[in-house]
């Protein structure tokens, strides 16, 4: 039985948070004290799967001295390994330090002394939504959207919130109540929200097969795949969901 511990994140890149302050760093420094007790014997993140040799090569570039030059790593080389790229091919040419993976998954890697970090994304494209919205489906949308604040405290209060079940549930149901959209007609609602487990069956596909070779598997995702995984994992009868309470 191997025991998964899904971590939801919000994309650090796509907020205003100073990730390269000194206590932002001190903040992720204590999350990473706390994520070091689970003791994976491997970790995982969304870098598409297709994408492993890049991940093996900024994560050989990567070393946790580094972070400890706040004013360096927001414009030197290491600030621009890219672990995506166009079309998932290596590049170099965006400041993407400041994403997640490295300063959460790698950073755990590379404490724990573990020689990779495992891409188990699929990159199946989520289909987009071009018919109209019903104003009733509107206003559920917005419903749930108003629900899905991650507050502007501590990094690891936004984590806690994140990872909550009630977070999960509202972001899950911005895609259902989507679902009916063209039905009977183009299925759109339906197109989307089936591209949408599609992707995450995939990578469950792969997390399950990086599963059977260990024994504790840290994951780290985009909090909206939380509904899903959680879901499939504690469907496996080879996993164990680890709660996440037990070490945020």
């Amino acid at each position: 039985m191997t025991k998964v511990f899904l971590l939801g994140t919000f994309h650090f890149g796509d907020s205003d948070i100073d990730i390269f302050s000194g206590d932002i760093q001190k903040q992720l420094e204590a999350i990473n004290e706390k994520l070091m007790k689970f003791d994976p014997d491997a970790i995982a993140d969304e870098s598409p799967l297709q994408a492993q040799e890049i991940v093996d090569l900024a994560y050989g570039k990567f070393a946790l001295e580094d972070l400890k030059y706040f004013d360096e790593t927001r414009s030197e080389p290491l600030g621009q390994i890219s672990a995506w790229g166009s079309a998932h091919t290596l590049a170099y040419d965006r400041a993407v330090l400041k994403n997640e993976k490295f300063q959460i998954a790698f950073r755990l890697g590379k404490t724990l002394g573990l020689d990779k970090i495992y891409a188990i994304d699929n990159d199946t494209l989520v289909k987009d939504i071009s018919d109209d919205k019903p104003e009733y489906v509107k206003n559920a949308y917005d419903k749930h959207w108003k629900s899905m604040d991650i507050g502007g405290g501590s990094i690891l209060e936004m984590l806690r919130n994140i990872n909550s079940d009630e977070w999960s549930y509202h972001n899950q149901q911005l895609y259902v109540v989507n679902n009916e959209i063209g039905a009977g007609v183009s299925y759109a609602g339906a197109e989307c929200l089936a591209s949408w487990y599609e992707r995450n069956l995939k990578s469950f596909a792969n997390l399950q097969k990086l599963s059977r070779n260990h024994k504790r598997v840290f994951s780290l995702y985009g909090a909206g795949h939380l509904y899903i995984l959680r879901e499939l994992v504690k469907f496996s009868e080879n996993m164990e969901l680890v709660d996440h309470r037990d070490y945020l």
